[in-house]
């Protein structure tokens, strides 16, 4: 491996792996991109997400599939701005990077700062063009909360997270009990959803829920309060959609899809499967056959704070101290742009594939 290759992770699916062997990678060969879900986790790779946006994809003549979870959702809107999408991710960096709190925040403090980041984003521009960009079409992945998760009274939502994440370890399918997967998407796309027993739908983005169902799917069981029914959704309480897909092991694609790669712009090395599989390390992607992760090598962690990307626990490492902990996420938005180049170097080499492990 190359010394600029160090700074990359790459992994891939059956699919996509076969792909890779047939032709090199361009712009036209990704048939969707798919952003994970990981709060803070995405600025490491934010440098990488303002190239493909600003730069590599703009040539691309046909429409792009955005599907995203949490910071994915966010980040993929931000994208969709009719003009100037780098400018809006610029945005949403620097505002997701000053977000401050007092030092025994409650969910009423958390849900309203975020809030207010989310609607620096969310301007008129990047609402139009996410209705209507030409290119980008956003699917932003919630979950609908049922029986027992279906409060947002502390204890009884514990109580249900809890049960949850215990029916999980049997089985991903019995998340089916506790949660829906709504899609909120773009009219005219069908995307390959699996057969994994969580029940699904998905509901038209329009005016009346954009920001709604771009904020419920980075709303954190326990630590925000939930979205309440959003407009052209069934009635209840929206959360994380990274619950059900914090990683996006889904086929999104037809076996037959002429771009047959889900590019997933990655800030881990591994993929997992949904939020409350995190510490199952036995749990593996079954689905996502058509996925080439893209995320950072041995190099780049040498590069970041502690060896590690930035993570909500950075709030409480460095309570009182904003301006240490927003040295260390801006450290990590500097050090992704090797990871950045690292990349184009290799796709522009046609050397890609020699790199890519299996997923």
């Amino acid at each position: 491996m190359t010394d600029s290759a160090r700074f990359l992770t790459l992994k891939a699916g059956a699919s996509a792996r076969a792909a890779l062997a047939e032709a090199p990678l361009t712009p036209d060969r990704i048939g969707a991109l798919a952003g994970a879900a990981g709060g803070p986790k995405w600025l490491a790779i934010s440098a990488f997400y303002r190239a493909l946006f600003t730069d590599w994809f703009a040539e691309r003549e046909a429409p792009l599939p955005i599907v995203g979870s949490s910071i994915g959702a966010w980040a993929g809107a931000a994208a969709c701005h009719p003009s100037d999408p780098g400018a809006a991710i610029d945005a949403l960096i620097e505002a997701y990077i000053g977000q401050r709190y007092s030092m025994k925040p409650d969910a009423a403090e958390i849900t309203a700062t975020l809030a207010g980041i989310l609607d620096t984003i969310l301007t008129a521009e990047v609402r139009r063009g996410v209705l209507t960009h030409p290119r980008y079409h956003l699917h932003a992945l919630t979950v609908r909360s049922r029986g027992v998760t279906a409060t947002d009274r502390r204890a009884l939502l514990a109580a249900g997270t809890s049960m949850a994440g215990l029916a999980n370890v049997a089985s991903r399918r019995w998340l089916g009990a506790f949660f829906e997967r709504v899609v909120f998407a773009r009219d005219g796309w069908s995307l390959v959803w699996a057969d994994d027993g969580i029940p699904s739908r998905t509901v038209a983005l329009a005016e009346a829920n954009l920001r709604d169902a771009i904020f419920a799917s980075g709303n954190v069981p326990l630590i925000m309060q939930a979205v309440a029914n959003p407009a052209g959704a069934p009635a209840g309480l929206y959360r994380d959609g990274g619950i059900t897909d914090y990683h996006i092991d889904q086929p999104l694609l037809a076996r037959s899809a002429s771009a047959p790669i889900v590019l997933m712009p990655h800030f881990d090395t591994r993929l997992v499967p949904g939020w409350l599989d995190k510490k199952l390390r036995w749990r593996r992607p079954r689905f996502a056959e058509h996925v080439l992760l893209v995320g950072p090598g041995p190099t780049l962690f040498e590069r970041l704070a502690s060896g590690a990307v930035p993570e909500r626990r950075d709030f409480y490492r460095h309570a009182g101290n904003d301006a240490a902990r927003q040295r260390e996420w801006r450290t990590a938005v500097d050090a992704g742009r090797f990871m950045r180049d690292a990349f184009f170097d290799l796709a522009a080499s046609g050397r890609l594939a020699e790199h890519v492990e299996p997923l």
